[in-house]
């Protein structure tokens, strides 16, 4: 039954650090998609910003040639 013992006891720490290396593998994927998924806000928000600022400008040039066309039939 000793010669059973210290086989049981490293069966279970194998069993034990195969968890742990498990679970640190979880965690590290668990991290890389967070990072990911920050970077795919920051990207989507520069290309968002970057669609406000065109609308901004498209509407500004409108208006301008709006208020030139108006302009030009009232004188």
């Amino acid at each position: 039954m000793n010669m059973m013992q210290p086989s049981r006891q490293e069966y279970e720490q194998r069993k034990e650090l195969e968890r742990l290396e498990k679970q640190d593998h979880f965690r590290i994927a668990a991290k890389m998609l967070e990072f990911v998924g920050v970077v795919l806000g920051v990207v989507c928000i520069f290309v968002l910003l970057a669609l406000l600022f065109s609308l901004i400008t498209w509407l500004d040039q409108d208006i301008a040639s709006t208020f030139s066309i108006l302009r030009t039939r009232f004188q």
